[in-house]
C-alpha cells in the first residue's frame, strides 16, 4: 500500500505537468519540450513566493548577458 502512495503523488505532479504546459502553449513541439519542462520546474518551484515572482524573474533577467542565436539553437539540436 505504501508503494502505492508514491504513485499517486507521481501521477498528480504527472497530471499537473501536462495540464500547465497544455494550458500555456497551443502547440507542443517534441524540440522544445525540455525547454517547457525547465519552465515548470521553475514556477513550481516558486509556486509558494508569488508575490516576489516577478521582481526576481527581472533581477534575473538583467544579469543575464545576452546569448548569440547560434547558441540558442544549438540547445534544439540534441534530440
Amino acid at each position: 500500500m505504501r508503494g502505492r502512495k508514491a504513485l499517486n503523488w507521481v501521477d498528480t505532479m504527472l497530471g499537473n505537468v501536462k495540464n500547465a504546459i497544455h494550458g500555456t502553449y497551443h502547440a507542443i513541439a517534441h524540440k522544445h519540450l525540455p525547454r517547457y519542462l525547465a519552465e515548470f520546474c521553475w514556477r513550481f518551484n516558486r509556486r509558494f513566493d508569488l508575490a516576489n515572482l516577478l521582481p526576481r524573474l527581472a533581477i534575473i533577467a538583467t544579469r543575464t548577458p545576452p546569448m548569440p542565436y547560434r547558441l540558442i539553437k544549438l540547445a534544439e539540436s540534441h534530440w
